[in-house]
This record gives C-alpha cells, sequence and structure tokens, in this order.
C-alpha cells in the first residue's frame, strides 16, 4: 500500500468522519473502500456496454464499411448518421 495526501472539502470530510464513526472504520478506510468501489463500479460499466453492443450489427447483410467510413470521415460525423 502507498501513502498519499488528498485535500477533501468540508463537506465530504464530514461525511466521511460520520461514516467513520458509524461503521468503526478509520477515514482512510472509508475513502479507499468507496475509491475502489466507484472505479470497479465505472470499469464494469463499460464492460457492460460492450457487451450490449456485440451483434448489434449483425443484421447488416450487404454493409459496406469503406464507404460508411468514408461518410463518417465527411463533415459533421452526427449529419452524416
Amino acid at each position: 500500500m502507498r501513502r498519499t495526501q488528498i485535500y477533501l472539502d468540508e463537506e465530504i470530510y464530514d461525511i466521511v468522519k460520520k461514516e467513520s464513526k458509524l461503521l468503526g472504520k478509520s477515514a482512510s478506510q472509508i475513502i479507499r473502500e468507496n475509491l475502489k468501489d466507484s472505479i470497479l463500479n465505472r470499469q464494469q460499466k463499460i464492460i457492460n456496454a460492450i457487451d450490449n453492443s456485440k451483434g448489434a450489427w449483425k443484421d447488416k447483410t450487404n454493409f459496406e464499411v469503406n464507404s460508411f467510413i468514408r461518410k463518417l470521415r465527411k463533415g459533421n460525423r452526427i449529419d452524416n448518421l
């Protein structure tokens, strides 16, 4: 484990201190656990989005990849979709 220093605004500091007393854990432990949960949750959301996009274009039988990419590269991409 590595030691680091962070600055918390008063609101976050008060929340961490209250949670620390409530759960009987150190403020550092509360911060580490919440940070880890947040990062893992974000990673899981990305993985789920990728998994949910699999096969999204499977019904496109005559799809021309090159022409699609050329259209995207011209002007504003949103207008071409």
